[in-house]
């Protein structure tokens, strides 16, 4: 920055009739911009490299210890992809696609759905909690684009299954326009479809990635979160895990392992702003029948309580919860088939299981998130992890 400011003289911009001095002053310009757009580069890639998860700095979530990734993928067969749109000064959204089974087309899963305030939409649940299974993907997006993405699941599995399509997609949204241009309808069917192809085991981005791009949690930025737990043998030794797209609380309400944080963090006065949503999708290997994922899915509400948010008039909070036990084909020779299924009287760790990942992946999804900008130049910023640290010190976490 240095050398733009000191090498361009007010002569040189005014004299006029010399070709040279205006070459070498475009020349400058040009530099200026490059150096402007690497230092720009440089700061949100060293912001990126600086976030870490809630377990690395120190905030450890409930009694039971985690999956291998810590995320809804320790439960096998699970994957998620992302589709990012972050581009120019108003474009932050994208879509998240959970994929509940590699054939979740041809074979059906135990699955129930919960609303907990229904200020949103997420299409299938009506199916869901009607026959008890799930035959589709999950997709995540903005409130806006909801009909184009569910577009992009109807259209895939048309192209995939020409002879055998009916199903209804399930599709959840939040609202991101305080940071997205979401009038502009910049997701498209092909980014559903994009989503679903690119869904993948293993690690799992959090953040400011797909669905989660231009979304924000207790008044700093936010997006996709997630987190796992696995019960000790003598409770089943079964693994949970939970996927979050974190978009609601105020500041002043944040509460991460029982600590006020958002009142120590409250230094800037926010203005009032929208109350969003969290959508919540909770997976497991336990043979759980649609009824116990009924029970399992209110129990996300205890988890997301606990991060501080009480559910507004104006949010719309979700949970869609499925068992990968029992996979059962669309028809069957007699029309019957066999499942297993826990005894209600084990229930009770997973549910303790399902509020810890919950509130885990509440966290997750703002201690991964970086400080973006929007439209509007609306900035939102960061949780800072320094603080933190200190706030959940000062309380002896």
């Amino acid at each position: 920055m240095n050398i733009c400011r000191s090498s361009i003289k007010k002569s040189d911009i005014t004299t006029t009739g010399c070709l040279h001095t205006r070459l070498k002053y475009i020349t400058l310009l040009i530099l200026c911009g490059i150096f402007i757009q690497i230092g720009l580069f440089t700061d949100a890639q060293e912001e990126k490299n600086s976030r870490v998860r809630a377990r690395e700095i120190g905030i450890n979530i409930g009694i039971y210890p985690t999956g291998e990734h810590n995320a809804i993928t320790d439960v096998p067969g699970v994957k998620v992809g992302h589709v990012t749109l972050n581009e120019g000064d108003s474009i932050r959204t994208g879509v998240t696609a959970v994929l509940p089974h590699d054939d979740i087309w041809k074979s059906r899963l135990f699955g129930a759905g919960y609303t907990i305030h229904g200020n949103g939409e997420a299409t299938g649940i009506a199916r869901i909690n009607q026959a008890g299974w799930i035959e589709s993907p999950i997709l995540l997006t903005n409130t806006l684009s909801v009909g184009a993405v569910h577009d992009g699941v109807v259209r895939y599995i048309v192209k995939r299954y020409p002879d055998d399509n009916i199903i209804l997609p399930i599709v959840a949204e939040c609202y991101d326009g305080g940071l997205n241009d979401i009038s502009g309808l910049h997701v498209k069917p092909e980014h559903a479809i994009e989503a679903i192809e690119k869904a993948k085991s293993g690690t799992v981005a959090e953040g400011c990635v797909g669905a989660g791009t231009g979304m924000r949690c207790y008044g700093f930025k936010a997006g996709i979160g997630t987190a796992s737990r696995v019960l000790p043998q003598n409770s089943g030794g079964w693994t949970l895990g939970v996927l979050v797209n974190s978009n609601g609380g105020r500041r002043h309400q944040l509460r991460i392992d029982g600590v006020p944080v958002g009142k120590a963090l409250d230094e800037d006065q926010l203005k009032p702003g929208r109350d969003g949503s969290f959508i919540i999708v909770i997976a497991t290997n336990a043979p759980l029948t649609h009824r116990q994922l009924k029970q399992l899915a209110i129990r996300a509400t205890h988890g997301l309580a606990r991060t501080g948010t009480p559910s507004t008039d104006s949010s719309g909070e979700f949970v869609i919860a499925f068992s990968t036990a029992n996979v059962f084909p669309r028809r069957t020779e007699n029309g019957t088939f066999q499942i297993q299924m826990v005894v209600n009287s084990r229930l009770s760790s997973l549910f303790q299981a399902a509020m810890e990942a919950t509130e885990e992946a509440v966290i997750n999804s703002m201690t991964m998130a970086t400080t973006t900008t929007g439209r509007n130049n609306r900035t939102m910023p960061a949780i800072p992890l320094d603080r933190l640290k200190q706030v959940m010190k000062q309380y002896g976490r």
